[in-house]
């Protein structure tokens, strides 16, 4: 095992003072700040003793000496740590409003500081780098910390909303004499001055403009990237006298993690299983070395073209690829190894480049397709992915609905990247996404097989929309071959348990016993949206324990682990650290032991776990923990959209993809085919 010399972003200070005097009102008074219920000093009966019989959610306090002494304490910042935590933050919030070009405090109170970035200015908008700062007490030791963060390059508008022929529902974050403020929530000052009121650019708002949202740089460092700032802002801005007079910091020095809180996923966890019972550790290799872990079940598949008229030479290329192979790309049926019957004559083309949509269900209206066979289309858009046009970019989704009302599987390819000098590359991946959507199965998890019922729940919120879904998707066993997708919006929190009761039915009628329910879930789930799934359970008269495990939808940029060891900084993949009660930091990526990760899969920050029980004491196990931690880290192989080593498991990703593409769709309801198929790949 590699020795490894990890650090966290996380700054160790002593508290300023021990006690201070603090003044607390009922009643808010100029210049005082609302402090909550559970923020209030340990002895604020001294002042308030109806504390215990009143219900008080709410005091107030300038933070600063008061000359009221009436309503003055003397608060223990060591004992009233939640008090402090706040003390601190508007500490550094006063601070920065002189230093930083714009302040923000955000809606977990952590601090939000703004500078100005001449390089990736423009003459459309200003560039600004942002870092963040976060006051917790008590997570790694006894003194307070302050976790920096660097969370990249934010767009404000040079243009003032008044002067931006836009609709407003557009605008959600904008800035007003250096700080930032929600549009909904402006003060009346900035409404008397809206030449000064600027938004600032999400992608909604880039779309809505004609901004192009810049993709994300593969294989760049992001571990080097995210360092040199926080180093950069930590000598410039937190190590000087100013600061250190209001936060003392220790030696300025990132946080050294000990050895004996690093942990690592079991030995073999990354290994996959391919054909001929062989494994590998790197997709790619294993699928060109030894063949799909099981093939296409149908005896009969159809490939069949649609396009448009005037591609039909893109078309005949890319029969050309399948057939006969391009560059590492070996023929179709062989990396599939399935025969294959790609039937020029049943391409289906179209002449209304503008709206493909009617000639291609009149096409498939007037076909007769041979229920014996199972077949596949090869959609040729004229238009891409990130099409700005809204009606053309509607036809991607429109086509695929189309094609599974037929129960027929779909593979979609921009025209425009077919003649790519490397777009073998690309082949690879397709041809693995075809053989999912065939229902064979590339690779799977190299590890003993046990029955155990793993629902997955993503959702996607469009920059289009302002609804967000949620999609789930059911596992029958733990080798990552996931079926029965559903998608609902996320308000409909009751249909999600409706669709877990029906997969525990159908999951019985396999399995005499449902030892447990594993639920990965994007974000943290609330009792209100866990009380439909008990009481479904319930109904069911299954009294088994329910174990949820939420996965960050997004990487872990407040809390990066960091390998000082390690030229390029980035942990050995597998390791994984608690930063909380069940709460963990897991690095997912490709660097395997005393190897350096693979530049082309990138380099993925860590993603955060939380675990939590219906039986609280089934987490006082630390190898069912761990076998928690395993799982999520082995379903993050089982991603067949590409050969790509992915970070977030499939048990988020895939229906997040399903959420994505459903509300596109014309109906409500989506096709018995598409239930149990993998068509969103």
């Amino acid at each position: 095992m590699s020795v490894q010399n990890l650090i966290l972003n996380i700054l160790t200070f002593n508290h300023p003072v021990e006690q201070k005097d603090f003044a607390f009102y009922t009643e808010k008074r100029n210049g005082s700040l609302p402090i909550n219920q559970y923020e209030f000093p340990v002895n604020i009966e001294e002042i308030f003793p109806e504390v215990k019989t009143q219900m008080l959610q709410h005091l107030y306090t300038e933070f600063e000496s008061s000359q009221d002494k009436k309503d003055v304490i003397k608060v223990n910042l060591t004992k009233s740590t939640r008090f402090a935590k706040h003390y601190y933050n508007w500490l550094i919030f006063e601070h920065f409003k002189t230093v930083a070009d714009v302040v923000n405090s955000n809606f977990v109170r952590d601090i939000e500081v703004w500078f100005s970035d001449k390089l990736e200015s423009t003459l459309g908008h200003n560039a600004y780098k942002v870092f963040t700062l976060r006051v917790q007490i008590g997570r790694n030791g006894a003194d307070p910390e302050l976790v920096i963060s660097y969370d990249g390059v934010s767009l404000v508008h040079k243009k003032s909303i008044i002067d931006l022929d836009i609709e407003t529902t557009l605008f959600k974050r904008v800035v007003y004499e250096n700080q930032i403020y929600k549009y909904d929530r402006l003060p009346d000052e900035a409404k008397y001055n809206w030449e000064k009121v600027f938004p600032i650019l999400t992608n909604s708002l880039k779309y809505a403009l004609g901004i192009p949202v810049q993709p994300k740089r593969i294989g760049t460092n992001r571990y080097k990237v995210y360092k040199s700032n926080l180093d950069y802002f930590v000598s410039t801005f937190l190590k000087t006298e100013q600061f250190k007079r209001i936060i003392p910091l220790h030696d300025g020095s990132f946080f050294k993690v000990e050895s004996i809180r690093i942990n690592n996923t079991t030995p073999g966890s990354n290994r996959l299983q391919f054909g001929q019972n062989k494994t590998d550790i790197v997709p790619y290799t294993g699928l060109i070395s030894y063949g799909p872990y099981s093939h296409c079940p149908f005896p009969h598949v159809n490939m069949f073209f649609i396009c448009h008229e005037g591609d039909k030479d893109k078309a005949n290329l890319l029969y050309t690829y399948f057939k006969d192979g391009y560059k590492n790309f070996p023929k179709l049926n062989q990396l599939l190894k399935v025969p294959l019957n790609i039937i020029k004559s049943d391409q289906i083309t179209f002449t209304n480049i503008e709206n493909p949509l009617p000639e291609i269900k009149q096409s498939l209206f007037s076909r007769s397709f041979d229920p014996s066979i199972r077949y596949i289309a090869i959609y040729l858009s004229p238009f891409g992915k990130n099409e700005h046009d809204i009606t053309k970019h509607q036809y991607y989704f429109h086509v695929k609905e189309e094609l599974l009302k037929y129960g027929i599987t779909s593979q979609v390819i921009e025209t425009k990247k077919i003649s790519d000098p490397n777009y073998n590359y690309s082949l690879v991946n397709i041809g693995v996404a075809i053989l999912a959507k065939l229902d064979g199965v590339p690779w799977r998890l190299h590890r003993t097989l046990h029955n155990e019922l793993v629902v997955g729940v993503g959702a996607f919120k469009s920059i289009s929309s302002a609804s967000r879904y949620i999609g789930s998707a059911f596992c029958f066993s733990n080798d990552g071959h996931f079926k029965g997708f559903e998608c609902y919006s996320q308000s409909d929190m009751y249909k999600l348990a409706g669709s877990i009761s029906k997969a525990i039915k159908n999951y019985r009628k396999q399995n005499n016993e449902v030892k447990r329910l594993v639920i990965h879930f994007y974000k943290t789930m609330s009792n209100k949206e866990l009380a439909p799934i008990k009481k479904e359970l319930h109904e069911m008269g299954l009294d088994i324990p329910v174990i949820i495990i939420t996965i960050n939808k997004t990487e872990s940029k407040d809390l990066v682990l960091f390998d000082l060891n390690c030229p390029e900084l980035i942990p050995v993949s597998g390791t994984f650290i608690s930063i909380g009660w069940n709460q963990f930091l897991l690095c997912n990526n490709t660097r395997y032991e005393n190897t350096l990760p693979k530049s082309t899969e990138g380099y993925p920050f860590p993603i955060k776990l939380s675990i939590s029980a219906s039986d609280k004491k089934l987490l006082e196990d630390d190898r069912l923990v761990k076998d928690l931690i395993d799982q999520v880290y082995q379903f993050s192989r089982m991603y067949w959209k590409s050969v790509r080593q992915q970070n977030l498991p499939v048990t988020i990703k895939y229906p997040e993809m399903v959420a994505e593409i459903f509300p596109h769709f014309e109906s409500s309801t989506m096709p018995e085919f598409g239930k149990n198929n993998l068509w969103f790949l």
